[in-house]
C-alpha cells in the first residue's frame, strides 16, 4: 500500500520551471522557422494571382486585335523609327478602360476621343477593388467610362503594358535596364511578342529583381 501511495503521489507532479522554459524554447524556435515559410508561400502566391492577370491581359488585347484588326490604343500623333515601337498617346488606363468596355456606346471608352470598341464587346473580366483595398479595378466614375478605369496590382502599383504598335513582332525587352545585372547581362534587346505585361512586385520599384514579368 505503501507503494502504490508513493507512485500515485508521484504521477502528479507538474511541469518544472526548467521544463516550461524549454517548452516555451521549442514553441519560439518552430514559430521563428515558420515565419519565413509563410511569407515565401504568400509572395508564390501573389506572383502566381499577378501573373494570371496579365495573361488576360495580354489574351484579351490578341482578342481585341482579333475582332477590330488594331491595338486598343489611339496612335493618332504618336511618331517613332522604323526598328522602334511608337510611343502610343494612351496609357495604361484607357487601355484596359477599352477592353472592359465600360463606357456607354455614347463614350469615348478612352483612346482621347475616339470611341476604340464601338461593339462594346467586353474582352476582359477582372477583379474590382474591395473593401478599400486598390488591388484590382477602380473606377471613379462608376462605369461611366471615359478613361477613369485604374487597374492595380496587389502592392497598389499600376500594371505596364508593352505594345508591338509597329507590327515587327517584336518589343524592346524592359530586363535590359534592370539594375540586377543578372537579370539584365541576359537580357535580349528585344522579346518576340506582340504583347507584354509586367509590375515593380512587392518592392514597387520598377526595374528590380523582384519585377514580375509576363516573359519569364
Amino acid at each position: 500500500m505503501k507503494t502504490s501511495f508513493l507512485f500515485i503521489r508521484q504521477s502528479k507532479r507538474g511541469f518544472t520551471l526548467v521544463e516550461l522554459l524549454v517548452v516555451i524554447v521549442i514553441i519560439a524556435i518552430l514559430a521563428s522557422l515558420a515565419v519565413p515559410v509563410t511569407n515565401k508561400v504568400m509572395q508564390m502566391a501573389n506572383t502566381t494571382r499577378t501573373k494570371a492577370i496579365m495573361k488576360d491581359i495580354a489574351v484579351a488585347i490578341g482578342h481585341f486585335r482579333t475582332e477590330y484588326n488594331r491595338l486598343p490604343v489611339n496612335l493618332s500623333g504618336s511618331s517613332g523609327g522604323e526598328d522602334m515601337d511608337p510611343i502610343p498617346t494612351n496609357d495604361t488606363t484607357d487601355i484596359i478602360s477599352v477592353l472592359m468596355a465600360m463606357s456607354n456606346p455614347n463614350s469615348s471608352g478612352g483612346g482621347g476621343g475616339q470611341n476604340l470598341n464601338p461593339r462594346g464587346i467586353k474582352f476582359i473580366d477582372l477583379p474590382l477593388a474591395k473593401n478599400g483595398t486598390s488591388f484590382g479595378i477602380v473606377d471613379p466614375s462608376g462605369g461611366a467610362g471615359g478613361g477613369n478605369v485604374r487597374l492595380y496590382d496587389i502592392w497598389g502599383m499600376p500594371y505596364y503594358i508593352l505594345l508591338d504598335t509597329n507590327l515587327d513582332n517584336r518589343i524592346t525587352n524592359p530586363d535590359a535596364n534592370n539594375i540586377d545585372q543578372r537579370i539584365s547581362a541576359r537580357a535580349p534587346q528585344y522579346l518576340p511578342l506582340s504583347t507584354a505585361v509586367h509590375c515593380t512586385g512587392p518592392d514597387k520599384i520598377r526595374n528590380t529583381k523582384d519585377d514580375i514579368t509576363s516573359w519569364r
